[in-house]
């Protein structure tokens, strides 16, 4: 039995069956390709977006800058100064009965001076942005030896340290500058927490392959150029509106999860930044993803004013 092609060959099949079914594959084949591109343009959307934010300083600023100004924190950063700041006082020097009560008081004149100064914001922004870099560095050795421990995630509190010690000699008495000489801070470091073992390497080859945004950004374009032109006249731009339905209706949905998305609070220094690290981490994916679906509605409106056209185009023809 002849197939259908040959017998549109042969002329048995009228040639518009022929026509109409090749025209329906190309377009269905198009809208294949622009399927992919989408999922490929999603992976890239969010390769970037991780990229960025684990390799440069202002997106994790943006998210964890603004809790230097949340009275809660303001208030918990304080006890956690003046602990480290009364560590690093010999403890001789602190046990003296008159003493020990005068740089105890001035420890908290300093904390408070330096919690007042207007370098505060940038010494807070050094803190995140020295944080970041240690933990992605950290990932990225996971990355390179997966027998490696499951690193700590720890926040950086040197820089706010160190503007506590320049205001500890600016608030103090002359008496006890003498004294206050002989205090020698160490790293100040606040842990956040340990992830296992399994979601380190997970996160960290989410980082290490987060670099390739760019590629998947060339291979979504690509595809949809051969895409287009593997449509019919008027089955491409059918295919393209429809691919940015389906754009439009995930990035929604996937936006609509990540909404949801919550971390249990506390009253300590450490979990006030992880909430601030989940919620603001939450918003700066929302507005970085409205982005793609601006491109998505242009590229719907763009299939349905081709389709328009092509269609004119074919009753004028």
């Amino acid at each position: 039995m002849s197939s259908p092609w040959t017998l549109a060959r042969d002329g048995v099949v009228p040639h518009c069956v022929y026509s109409c079914r090749m025209s329906f594959m190309r377009s269905f084949i198009a809208f294949t390709l622009l399927l992919v591109a989408v999922v490929v343009g999603f992976g890239g959307m969010g390769a970037q977006w991780l990229d960025r934010l684990a390799r440069t300083p202002a997106p994790m600023q943006r998210i964890v800058g603004p809790l230097a100004s949340d009275p809660q924190v303001v208030g918990a950063l304080k006890d956690t100064l003046v602990a480290e700041t009364r560590r690093a006082v010999p403890t001789e020097l602190l046990a003296h009965p008159v003493i020990g009560a005068q740089v105890d008081g001035v420890v908290n004149l300093a904390v408070d001076a330096a919690l007042a100064d207007p370098g505060m914001q940038r010494a807070w922004n050094e803190s995140i942005n020295r944080s970041r870099a240690a933990y992605v560095a950290e990932l990225d050795k996971v990355h390179r030896d997966e027998a490696l421990e499951s690193p700590t995630i720890w926040f950086d509190l040197t820089p706010l340290v160190d503007l506590g010690r320049s205001r500890l000699t600016a608030v103090a008495p002359e008496a006890l500058h003498t004294y206050l000489d002989q205090v020698q801070f160490d790293e100040a470091r606040l842990p956040l927490g340990q992830p296992d073992a399994s979601t380190s390497r997970s996160v960290a080859d989410g980082v290490a392959a987060a670099r390739n945004w760019p590629w998947l950004y060339l291979a979504s374009g690509v595809l949809v150029v051969v895409a287009m032109f593997t449509g019919s006249r008027r089955g491409r731009w059918v295919a393209l509106a429809l691919a940015s339905v389906v754009a439009v209706v995930g990035l929604w949905f996937g936006r609509s999860v990540v909404e949801t998305v919550s971390f249990p609070g506390g009253d300590s220094l450490a979990a006030a930044i992880r909430t601030g690290i989940v919620n603001g981490g939450t918003q700066s994916f929302l507005d970085f993803t409205q982005t793609g679906l601006h491109v998505a509605y242009t590229a719907l409106a763009l299939g349905v004013l081709g389709l328009v056209v092509a269609s004119l185009s074919r009753k004028a023809g």
